[in-house]
């Protein structure tokens, strides 16, 4: 069980999994067509695609065998290369088949849909890939900026799991979508909070490369304590903001909103600190996986 786990979870296909669910989950709050549904293969694939560089790249640190993730990689150290490669040539030809659908929605070309394609992988690498900063000698990576590590890995997977689908169908769609924001920041608000309690597990590590995240500046124990509490009260605000936009009312959806912050709440108060990686991560991470099918069966009972 525990080497299919890590099978699971160490390919990134797990994680691209929970990409995709999120995405599927907004197709149907939203009620977008089924056309798009290459947008969440892409997504899929492009999450794999950066979470194996990200660890490819770390694989170069001088302690990365005291890694236990790090450690199977080099066991298995073809693994991350063919990840890379074949996932990296199913994007392009799923960019060119598509291209039509991404740059010219509407039949007329679209610089947003362009900018969007350059910049949201631009900024997936620069999180792990180090780049020199304006008038600096020195390379970094925008993990390296503590609070900000946390803020863009919510940003990045909430924007690309809500509005950039929407902003593939045409210019204009963004407005004709009431739903679009509370779900954006639903989104936004339940990965930063998934990002706290990764940041917990990863604090020593954290600690040891001078990353100052939440876990770091105020301490694990704290951490879970306070930021917990205040990531469980946003997200069931932000949860009843979403259901009250629906304009509906359902035991459904009010068990398939707040159930995964009852979750989150139980994984702060409980905190597994000597789990294994990949059943940490399936833990956790997986309630993307459980949040998107609890809502998606909820809306498709009404």
């Amino acid at each position: 069980m525990k080497n299919f786990a890590r099978y699971l979870v160490y390919t990134n296909i797990f994680i691209g999994a929970c990409a995709a669910a999120l995405t599927a989950e907004t197709y149907t709050v939203l009620g977008l067509p089924l056309a798009l549904y290459w947008y969440i293969l892409l997504l899929f694939l492009s999450t794999v695609f950066v979470y194996s560089l990200h660890y490819y790249a770390k694989l170069k640190k001088p302690d990365s065998k005291e890694d236990q993730r790090l450690r199977w990689y080099f066991y298995h150290r073809r693994l991350l290369p063919v990840m890379i490669v074949s996932s990296a040539i199913l994007i392009a030809g799923g960019v060119l088949f598509h291209a039509n659908a991404i740059f010219f929605p509407g039949g007329t070309f679209s610089w947003l849909n362009l900018s969007c394609f350059i910049l949201v992988p631009l900024l997936s690498l620069a999180y792990s890939h180090p780049f020199r900063l304006f008038r600096s000698d020195k390379k970094t990576t925008l993990r390296q900026f503590g609070l900000l590590k946390l803020l863009l890995l919510a940003f990045t997977w909430a924007f690309t799991t809500t509005i950039l689908p929407v902003i593939m169908l045409a210019p204009g769609a963004l407005a004709a979508h009431p739903l679009l924001l509370p779900l954006f920041i639903q989104h936004f608000v339940f990965i930063g909070a998934l990002s706290v309690l990764f940041n917990v597990r990863d604090y020593e590590e954290d600690k040891r490369d001078h990353i100052r995240t939440l876990a770091v500046v105020l301490g694990p124990a704290t951490t879970l304590r306070k930021a917990g509490r205040l990531a469980v009260l946003v997200n069931t605000v932000v949860n009843g903001w979403l259901l009250w936009n629906m304009h509906t009312w359902s035991e459904w959806l009010v068990a398939a909103l707040f159930i995964p912050v009852i979750l989150l709440w139980l994984g702060f108060n409980n905190f597994p600190e000597d789990a294994d990686e990949s059943l940490f991560i399936i833990r956790f991470d997986g309630l993307m996986i459980l949040k998107a099918a609890l809502l998606i069966f909820a809306v498709a009972r009404f």
